[in-house]
């Protein structure tokens, strides 16, 4: 083979500089401005995806995930996400993604916590996909999975229905989606407290207005018992109410296995679900048949 035909070839193989390529994936991962740069950062094309290296995924003004590699892969992807801003006509039929090495990332000039942040990280893997049928309104969420190593194991499954036929952007705006069935997995090893507990709390501190975020998980607590005590066995077994009134006892260290399986009689609707602690949890398991296990490592 000619020298000068290798060229062609090896830039198709090789990572393209976000900076310098003009292609479809760098043009939408410079243009998200989600994704900042690491070092060695770049971006890739894939059939049907982006791949991106040594990126840093904004959270907030001075929160980031940093990452080693993510790939995103889906039915006319970078078209779709292209066009969020000009109502797209569809979403898309399938869709998955993989992150790898993610570490959680302080964005701020202080050198010494920016060290003391990373040498305390362990990295964790994430992935996903999901299947979507328009002429049925099927969502089909297929486990969505967190693993780190030290920490252990998280894993959310779900089915949805959405209005038949309806464009992406109005699914959007109307929240129309209604949640019919839900599998949640957890192998906790201190994954939760790290992961959960600080989201949860902040929650909770808003909706209490409270500067406690330890009185906030006490009274979820003693919310979360009386609701679930008030259950009927025809929602739920004895040893399903056992198993999770002692994981909600046991908050904010849950240890060990722990498995939730909510089915609905009919589909909630998440866009009419309120903030309110009480009300959330009394509107979720009124139509539910609730199945719970929970083992200790």
């Amino acid at each position: 083979m000619r020298p000068i035909l290798l060229l062609p070839l090896l830039l198709s193989l090789a990572p393209l500089s976000a900076m310098a390529a003009e292609t479809p994936c760098a043009d939408l991962i410079e243009g998200s401005g989600v994704i900042q740069h690491g070092d060695g950062f770049a971006v890739s094309e894939l059939r049907d995806g982006c791949a991106v290296t040594n990126g840093v995924f904004k959270t907030g003004s001075r929160i980031g995930w940093s990452f080693d590699r993510a790939e995103f892969k889906g039915d006319g992807l970078v078209d779709f996400a292209k066009s969020m801003g000009a109502k797209p006509a569809h979403v898309p039929g399938w869709g998955r993604f993989s992150i790898e090495g993610a570490r959680f990332t302080p964005l701020t000039d202080n050198a010494f916590a920016n060290y003391i942040s990373s040498v305390q990280q362990w990295p964790m893997d994430a992935s996903g996909s999901f299947r979507f049928d328009p002429k049925d309104g099927y969502l089909d969420i297929q486990n969505l999975e967190l693993v780190n190593l030290r920490t252990g194991k998280a894993a959310l499954s779900a089915e949805l229905t959405l209005p038949k036929d309806a464009d992406a952007q109005a699914l959007i705006q109307n929240g129309s989606a209604g949640l019919t069935h839900l599998r949640f997995r957890l192998d906790n090893q201190g994954l939760f407290e790290g992961m959960a507990i600080p989201s949860l709390a902040a929650f909770l501190q808003q909706m209490a207005g409270s500067e406690d975020p330890q009185q906030g998980i006490e009274q979820l607590r003693g919310t979360a018992t009386i609701a679930l005590q008030a259950l009927p066995d025809s929602k739920i077994d004895a040893d399903s109410k056992k198993a999770l009134l002692r994981f909600v006892q046991d908050l904010p260290h849950p240890t060990g296995f722990f498995t939730l399986d909510l089915t609905f009689d009919k589909p909630l609707q998440i866009g009419s679900l309120g903030l309110d602690a009480a009300q959330l949890a009394q509107t979720a398991l009124a139509n539910a048949k609730i199945s719970v296990s929970y083992k200790a490592r």
